[in-house]
């Protein structure tokens, strides 16, 4: 099994680079391949208009969004790792899921094979109250399953802002690698 994760924050070696590493970890623990890919490493663009009759579908631009969109779909299960910032996913995941909608048609990469790579999730936050965390959820189970991917789970980091506090959690790291092992 292939796994590939992408990191949504802009932090290196941050709690959420931490979680995902955790997770791909326990992947390859399993004798899974794994790798990680740094979202902020790329130049992508804001999606362009996707809907109405003057457009068709297709994305023109030659920036990455092609290159990560091929790392996804030759994956049979994905990471997706962000911090909470003001109660979402960070503008660089949520950057890269809108590109998505440009899979959807005319270029069926997504819809046509997805289905069935499962999907897991690493949340970081600041904040102690986890109160919202399925709200934050919520857009990423609608992808997953909107693209038929098994939600294959998620682990939740609270009270995390600093880089290294989630390694004052150990308990958190395993469930982490467990879940990577579970893939």
């Amino acid at each position: 099994m292939k796994v590939v994760g992408f990191v949504g924050s802009p932090r290196k070696g941050g709690n959420t680079d931490r979680l995902v590493e955790e997770i791909l970890a326990g992947a390859r623990d399993a004798e899974h391949q794994a790798e990680k890919l740094y979202l902020c490493d790329y130049d992508l663009t804001p999606i362009d208009p996707v809907y109405g009759e003057d457009t068709n579908w297709t994305d023109s631009r030659q920036d990455v969004a092609d290159q990560l969109i091929d790392r996804m779909v030759a994956a049979d299960a994905v990471v997706l790792g962000t911090p909470v910032y003001w109660f979402s996913v960070s503008g660089l995941l949520k950057l890269f899921i809108d590109r998505w909608s440009l899979y959807q048609r005319g270029d069926e990469r997504l819809r046509d094979l997805m289905p069935g790579k499962k999907l897991v999730v690493a949340l970081a936050l600041a904040d102690a109250n986890d109160n919202y965390i399925e709200d934050v959820l919520a857009p990423l189970r609608y992808a997953a399953k909107w693209l038929k991917m098994p939600w294959a789970g998620e682990v939740v980091a609270t009270g995390v802002s600093d880089p290294g506090e989630v390694e004052q959690r150990p308990d958190l790291l395993a469930n982490a690698r467990a879940l990577g092992q579970s893939l």
